[in-house]
C-alpha cells in the first residue's frame, strides 16, 4: 500500500512517523519543494543570531530515511484524483498512490497592496530570515534607521522584539515601528490582556505601536497608509496574513474560502486526507487554529484512520484543541522573555525557557539519529 505525504512541514512529518510507528509494511514517500523542515515559529531569532540555520531546520531526506520513507524533493504541479497521480516538476514526473494527504501549508500574502511584495523582507520562509538579516547587516548604522514591521499579529510582535536585540547587541539605534490594522495587536487571541501586556513590553523597549493603521502602498522610500499620511524606511519587515496554497486553486475538491474542507476524520474524499495549514476544519462550531500544535495532532489522527481504513475499522473523529476561539501560543519578546498563553492565562515565569525546551525537543528528532545507528552525528 503507497502513502503519499504532500508536504513535509509539522502536519506532513507526523503523518509520515505515525505512520510508520503504525506499520511496517506500507510504502511511503514523503514530497516536499524543500530539502529540510523549517521551524517558522522560531525565524525571528534568526534576526538576532540567537539560532542558526542548522539549529532550527531537519535534513528531510534523512528523516525519511530513519522511519523507513523515501523522501523526493520536487514541487508539485498538479494532482489528478481519478487517475490517484501526484504530478511534480516540469517534466510530467508522475507518483501514483493509494492514499494520499495534502500537508502543503500556506504562503504569505500581501493583500494586492502596491509594492509590498516586490519591496518588502519577510520571516515566513528560512531562506526570508536569512534574507531580512542580511539586508539588516547591510543597513547604514551611522544615522538612526527606520525599520517598519506590517502586521501585528504573533510572528509581528516576535520580530518587533528580536529586531530590539539585534540593535541593542550591536549598540546601534533604530526607529520600530509596528503596525496593525486592528485596534490592537495580537487581534486574534480573545482576551485583551495579553495584548496589552504584550503591548507595553514593546513600547518599554522604543518599538512604536500603531494599531487601526492599513498601508495602501510602499513606496520606494515611505509607507502611505489609508488615512494618507506616510511614514520613511529604511527596511520593511512584512508579518501580515497567510493564503491558502495556490496548488488548492488548481484541485476541484471542497473548500472554504479557498482552504481545504475535510470531513470530521480529516478527509476530503475516501482515500485523500488533509492536515496542517492548508486545512479549515471546524467541529460542532469550534475552528481547529492554524498551528503547530493542531498540525501535529491532526497528523496522527489522519494516520490512524488511513490504518484504519486500510484494516476496514470504525475512523477516529478529530476533535480540535488549539483552536480559533481558544488559542494557546509562545510569543518571544525579546531580551529572552516570552509569554505563554493558555486558556486565557498570561503566564510569564520561566516562559522564554519552556518554549526553547519544546524547540529542541522537537528538533532533537533530526538532529539525534535512532539508536540503531551509532555512527550517526546529526547534521
Amino acid at each position: 500500500m503507497k502513502i503519499v505525504v504532500l508536504g513535509c512541514g509539522f502536519g506532513g512529518v507526523e503523518v509520515a512517523r505515525e505512520l510508520r510507528k503504525r506499520s511496517k509494511e506500507l510504502d511511503i514517500i514523503m514530497i516536499d519543494r524543500r530539502a529540510r523542515l523549517e521551524y517558522l515559529a522560531v525565524h525571528p531569532e534568526i534576526l538576532s543570531a540567537k539560532v542558526t540555520p542548522e539549529e532550527i531546520s531537519g535534513d528531510l531526506n534523512k528523516f525519511a530515511s530513519e522511519i523507513g520513507a523515501k523522501f523526493i524533493q520536487d514541487t508539485v504541479v498538479d494532482l489528478d484524483f481519478k487517475a490517484k497521480k501526484v504530478k511534480a516538476g516540469g517534466n510530467g514526473h508522475e507518483i501514483a498512490y493509494d492514499f494520499l494527504v495534502i500537508a502543503i501549508g500556506a504562503e504569505q500574502t500581501f493583500f494586492g497592496i502596491q509594492g509590498a511584495e516586490a519591496l518588502s523582507c519577510s520571516v515566513n520562509t528560512l531562506n526570508g530570515a536569512l534574507e531580512t538579516k542580511n539586508a539588516l547587516d547591510q543597513l547604514d548604522y551611522v544615522k538612526k534607521a527606520n525599520i517598519a514591521v506590517i502586521g501585528g499579529g504573533l510572528t509581528g510582535v516576535e520580530v518587533a522584539g528580536e529586531l530590539n536585540d539585534y540593535f541593542d547587541d550591536r549598540g546601534a539605534q533604530a526607529k520600530i515601528y509596528l503596525v496593525e490594522m486592528m485596534p490592537r495587536v495580537l487581534p486574534a487571541f480573545p482576551k485583551e490582556k495579553v495584548s496589552k501586556y504584550v503591548a507595553k513590553i514593546l513600547a518599554d523597549r522604543g518599538v512604536e505601536i500603531l494599531t487601526e493603521t492599513a498601508v495602501q502602498e510602499v513606496g520606494e522610500e515611505a509607507i502611505t497608509f489609508t488615512d494618507g499620511s506616510k511614514r520613511p524606511y529604511d527596511l520593511v519587515i512584512w508579518t501580515a496574513g497567510i493564503k491558502p496554497n495556490s496548488l488548492l486553486e488548481k484541485l476541484d475538491i471542497p473548500k472554504v474560502k479557498g482552504w481545504l474542507k475535510a470531513d470530521s476524520y480529516l478527509r476530503v474524499s475516501e482515500c485523500v486526507f488533509a492536515v496542517g495549514d492548508t486545512l479549515s476544519y471546524e467541529c460542532a462550531g469550534v475552528r481547529s487554529g492554524q498551528n503547530v500544535e493542531e498540525a501535529e495532532r491532526q497528523g496522527r489522527v489522519a494516520a490512524a484512520n488511513i490504518i484504519r481504513t486500510i484494516k476496514g475499522v470504525g475512523l477516529v473523529r478529530y476533535r480540535p484543541k488549539n483552536t480559533i476561539q481558544n488559542p494557546r501560543a509562545f510569543l518571544s519578546l525579546g531580551s529572552d522573555k516570552a509569554v505563554m498563553y493558555f486558556n486565557g492565562l498570561v503566564l510569564t515565569v520561566f516562559a522564554y525557557r519552556l518554549k526553547k525546551f519544546v524547540e529542541h525537543r522537537y528538533m532533537k528528532r533530526f538532529h539525534v539519529c535512532s539508536v540503531k545507528s551509532t555512527k550517526c552525528k546529526g547534521i
